[in-house]
């Protein structure tokens, strides 16, 4: 085994969906066949998921072998919601203990 000196090409531009023009604010009606050879509901993952990636979030509805989407930006990206719930939690206090009498052992 030996050690090359390669560098692979980058993979822009070579998605099989045009994501810029499905994921782009508008309505979209897609077919099976035309538009995308997966199942309809392994596409609208495929959309949810290329859409998180992007930080956006999509909208889709699935007539038969049509789906519909529409995307859009998230107000806030999916990591600061799950800070924010951390940074709650840790601000949050309790009221102090209750202190007991202890009873005193004689020897």
């Amino acid at each position: 085994m030996r050690e090359i000196k390669f560098r692979f090409p980058k993979q822009r531009g070579r998605s099989k969906y045009e994501w810029d023009k499905i994921l782009n604010g508008k309505s979209w009606e897609l077919k099976q066949g035309e538009d995308f050879t997966m199942e309809p509901r392994t596409f609208v993952a495929h959309c949810h998921g290329t859409a998180k990636r992007r930080n956006m979030t999509v909208r889709t509805h699935v007539d038969g072998k049509v789906v519909v989407v529409r995307a859009y930006k998230d107000k806030k990206p999916a990591k600061a919601k799950a800070t924010t719930v951390k940074a709650k939690a840790k601000t949050t206090t309790k009221a102090p203990a209750k202190k007991t009498a202890t009873a005193k052992s004689s020897k």
